[in-house]
C-alpha cells in the first residue's frame, strides 16, 4: 500500500480522496499494530493454558555420616534419590481456563475494531472541518474583494459629509474583521492538516470528499443497531469472560492431584522406588472468596452493559437530533433564505445610484455572507454528526 501511494503520489499532490485516507489508516496506523501484537500475545497465553505445569525434579543425598562422609554403605537408610513431582490438572480445568482465554482474546480483538472506529471517525470529522474552514475562506476572499470594490464605489458616490465618512469607516472595519478571520482560519487549517496526517499515517496536502446531503435515516433504524456499537460488544465480551471466570473458580474447589515418583539408590542394599499422590485441602475458604468475588464482578459487568445500552440510546437520539437539525437548516437556507437574499442582492446591485442605496447594498452583502456561512456550518455539522452516528453503530468505512 505504501509503494502504491509512493508511485502515484504526484497524482495525489492536490487532493486525496477521503476514502483513501480511511482505508490507508486502517491498514497502517501504528496504534492498530500495537493492539495486533496484544492479540497475538494472547495466542501464546492460550498455548500455555493447554500445557501442564512444569514438573519438579529433586536430587537428595541423605544420612551423610560426618565421621565417614564418603561411605554410603554404613546402614540401610543411607540413599541417593531422584524425585519427580508433577501436578495433574483435572476436572476440566484446562478447558475452562482455555475458554476464558479465548473470551479474553475476543475482547482484546474488539478493542482493535474499536480503535479503527475511532480513527475513521476522527479522520472524517477532521476532513469535514477542513472543508468547512476552506469554504469559509473562499467566502471571505470573495467578500473581501467585493467589500474593497464597494469602498471605492462608496467613496465615488458620496460627498465629504460626516455620515458618508462614517459609512466608509464602517465598511473598512468590516474589511479588517474579514482579514482577521482569514488569518484565524488559515492558522486553524494548518493544525487540522497536521491532525488528519497523523490519523491517516500519511502527508495530506488536500482532501477530496463528497458533501452531498441525503435525508437522514429514521432514528429507529439507528436505535436498532445499538448492539453493533463496538464498546457495547466489548462489554458483552467482558461479561462473557466473567462468566467463564466463574466456571474456573468453581472448579478450583476440586483439588488437582500431585503425582510424586522417587527412585532411591543404595550401595549395599536393594534400590527401591516410591509413588505418592498429594491433594490440596480447601480448608480456609479461599476458594469461596474467589468465587464470590467473580460472581460480584460478573453482576457488575451485567449492570454496566444495561446502563451502557441506555446511554447509547440517549447519545444516538441526541446526535440524530443534531443531524436532523443541520439537514433542516440547510434545506431552509437553500430553498428559502438564500433565494430571497440572492434576489435582494441582485436588485440592490442594479439600483445603486447614490450613497444611501450603496449602504443598503453593503448591508445586503453582509446578510448574504452571514447566510452562506450558516449554510457552510450546517453542511459541515450534518456530515460530522453523520460520522458520529456511524461510529456509534460500529461503522469503519
Amino acid at each position: 500500500m505504501r509503494l502504491f501511494l509512493f508511485l502515484f503520489l504526484p497524482a495525489l499532490l492536490w487532493s486525496v480522496p477521503l476514502s483513501t485516507l480511511v482505508e490507508y489508516a486502517k491498514q497502517n496506523h501504528v496504534s492498530l499494530k500495537s493492539i495486533e501484537q496484544k492479540v497475538s500475545a494472547i495466542d501464546n497465553e492460550y498455548e500455555i493454558s493447554r500445557n501442564f505445569e512444569d514438573p519438579t525434579i529433586s536430587l537428595t543425598l541423605n544420612n551423610i555420616q560426618l565421621d565417614d562422609v564418603s561411605n554410603r554403605s554404613l546402614e540401610p537408610m543411607q540413599y541417593t534419590a531422584i524425585n519427580f513431582t508433577q501436578k495433574l490438572p483435572y476436572f476440566g480445568k484446562r478447558d475452562a481456563l482455555s475458554n476464558k482465554i479465548k473470551a479474553t482474546k475476543k475482547k482484546v480483538a474488539l478493542s482493535l475494531e474499536q480503535m479503527k472506529v475511532k480513527i475513521v471517525r476522527e479522520i472524517k470529522i477532521t476532513a469535514y472541518t477542513i472543508w468547512e474552514r476552506e469554504e469559509e475562506l473562499k467566502t471571505i476572499h470573495e467578500y473581501m474583494k467585493l467589500t474593497k470594490q464597494n469602498i471605492s464605489l462608496y467613496s465615488a458616490f458620496t460627498s465629504n459629509d460626516s455620515k458618508s465618512h462614517m459609512s466608509i469607516m464602517s465598511a473598512e472595519m468590516s474589511l479588517s474583521e474579514l482579514k482577521i478571520k482569514q488569518i484565524s482560519l488559515e492558522s486553524s487549517l494548518k493544525g487540522l492538516y497536521k491532525k488528519i496526517s497523523y490519523f491517516s499515517e500519511m502527508k495530506v496536502p488536500s482532501v477530496e470528499m463528497n458533501m452531498e446531503l441525503l435525508k437522514p435515516l429514521p432514528l429507529e433504524e439507528y436505535l436498532l443497531q445499538i448492539t453493533k456499537n463496538v464498546s457495547y460488544k466489548i462489554k458483552e465480551a467482558s461479561l462473557h469472560e466473567s462468566k467463564l471466570d466463574i466456571k474456573v473458580k468453581e472448579l478450583d474447589f476440586f483439588s488437582d492431584p500431585v503425582l510424586k515418583l522417587g527412585y532411591y539408590q543404595r550401595q549395599s542394599f536393594e534400590d527401591y522406588v516410591s509413588i505418592g499422590l498429594a491433594f490440596k485441602i480447601p480448608l480456609y475458604g479461599t476458594q469461596d472468596s474467589h468465587l464470590e468475588k467473580s460472581k460480584k464482578l460478573s453482576l457488575s459487568k451485567k449492570n454496566e452493559l444495561i446502563d451502557y445500552n441506555n446511554l447509547l440510546s440517549a447519545q444516538i437520539s441526541k446526535i440524530h437530533a443534531r443531524l436532523q437539525s443541520a439537514y433542516s437548516i440547510h434545506k431552509i437556507l437553500m430553498n428559502e433564505s438564500m433565494l430571497q437574499i440572492q434576489h435582494m442582492f441582485e436588485l440592490s446591485a442594479s439600483e445603486v445610484k447614490n450613497g444611501d442605496e450603496l449602504f443598503i447594498y453593503i448591508d445586503v452583502l453582509e446578510k448574504k455572507l452571514f447566510l452562506e456561512q450558516k449554510n457552510i456550518t450546517a453542511v459541515a455539522l450534518y456530515h460530522k454528526n453523520k460520522s458520529r452516528l456511524d461510529a456509534l453503530i460500529g461503522g469503519v468505512k
